[in-house]
């Protein structure tokens, strides 16, 4: 008889029936309720470890190379966010006398970052059209993959979260966007999908700048995606995210104002039942508050990475607010024609998450350290000794998902 198998077997049950124990005790809260809505909002910055102190200022911004693309100019831009930590953008601005309305783009996992072909399809896209564009990479993603970012544990070991970073540098990003001549500050929105679906649901609840946001590829229900039996990114990671506010609690911070969500039918990553039951709870608040008019959930032919027809809804959605029309015969080909190598050089000084996470916080982490060594995996109340189960399923680290669902599961 295999005993660590059903070792194995006995903690994952344990953990399905803990999931299950969270779903069912968890109080719903409406943002249509004063200190309701400041629970949702606690809850948040709870699951992201996040502080306001954690926002840094954006400094020493520079135009690395531009290009007249006719009605719009493109600028690849390096910048400072944290001493010494430096972030990259595309923007796109129109040739026009007086501040233009600004669309965040905010990236998945593109193997490129803001380059990955589907983010630079919306962004000319969206510029096309009028608006202007700013396509920034995430910590650790695109040229700034040398930081970490799939693996990296340094927060968790100092008491913050790798998405709650994340969210702090894009907030820094948005304010130093509205408050800049060139930028319409009033006019502002934000579209992301899959990992920047994450992040436009935090900045649904901590970005009252923005006037809209489509967030795509992650609407749904946080113990549908972290009860997954699977290895997940650090940007997924949050703190007692199932015993919080749900997903559909987060959104509905944003009503009135206009609010996409949208998925694709073939997309293996998000149940498409936990999408749809997502979008009624939102369109319940909504509908409410008599805003039911602006609150759209919509379904597309496609998988999970934007396609051609996830760009045309989400931009035709975020023109409308803005008041611009939308461009119908955008030939997206010519447009990858033209995208040629913005990638950039950050200097030489650019440090990555771990010297970040000792900065803010003093803490320094033990390199080689693991999510497990951190974040302590239990079987009944008693931690979980290694050497006692399958150490590895479909080629997967067990311990690492015990660790996950542990944390996900985290009250204090």
């Amino acid at each position: 008889m295999n005993n660590t198998s059903l070792q194995t077997l006995k903690i994952f049950e344990e953990y399905e029936k803990r999931f299950a124990k969270a779903k069912f005790e968890k109080q719903i809260n409406l943002s249509t309720i004063p200190d309701q809505r400041q629970r949702i909002l606690d809850g948040v910055k709870k699951m992201l470890c996040f502080d306001e102190k954690l926002i840094p200022s954006i400094s020493n911004a520079n135009v690395i190379t531009q290009r007249d693309l006719g009605n719009y100019v493109e600028y690849q831009v390096t910048y400072e966010t944290w001493k010494n930590v430096y972030g990259a953008s595309t923007v796109l601005i129109p040739k026009k006398s007086k501040p233009a309305p600004v669309t965040f783009i905010l990236c998945g996992h593109g193997k490129k970052g803001r380059l990955t072909e589907s983010y630079a399809l919306m962004a000319h896209r969206l510029a096309k059209c009028g608006t202007a564009v700013i396509v920034p990479d995430n910590i650790g993603q695109g040229d700034r993959e040398f930081m970490g970012h799939w693996n990296v544990v340094s927060p968790f070991n100092a008491g913050l979260t790798l998405q709650g970073l994340i969210v702090a540098e894009t907030l820094a990003l948005i304010k130093a966007v509205k408050s800049h001549p060139k930028f319409d500050g009033e006019n502002m929105c934000a579209c992301g999908n899959s990992g920047g679906g994450t992040l436009t649901m935090f900045l649904t609840a901590l970005a009252p700048e923005l006037k809209a946001v489509a967030s795509s590829g992650y609407p749904s229900e946080f113990e549908g995606l972290l009860s997954k039996e699977k290895t997940h990114c650090a940007c997924n990671l949050l703190k007692g995210c199932v015993c919080g506010p749900e997903m559909w609690e987060i959104y509905s911070l944003f009503a009135p104002k206009p609010l996409l969500l949208s998925q694709g039918w073939y997309d293996v990553l998000i149940p498409l039942e936990l999408a749809k039951r997502n979008a009624r709870k939102v369109s319940s608040v909504y509908s409410s508050i008599g805003a039911g008019e602006n609150f759209k959930f919509e379904l597309t032919a496609t998988k999970h990475p934007w396609a051609e027809e996830d760009r045309i809804l989400i931009s035709n959605f975020l023109l409308k607010v803005l008041g611009l029309e939308p461009c119908d015969e955008i030939d997206e080909q010519a447009i990858i024609d033209i995208l040629g190598d913005g990638s950039v050089k950050l200097p030489e000084n650019a440090i990555g998450v771990d010297e970040l996470v000792f900065n803010l916080t003093g803490v320094k982490t033990p390199k080689d350290i693991k999510l497990q060594d951190i974040i302590h995996p239990t079987f009944s109340g008693e931690k979980i000794d290694a050497s006692t189960i399958d150490a590895t399923y479909n080629n997967d680290d067990v311990m690492r998902i015990f660790a996950q669902m542990e944390y996900s599961l985290k009250t204090k």
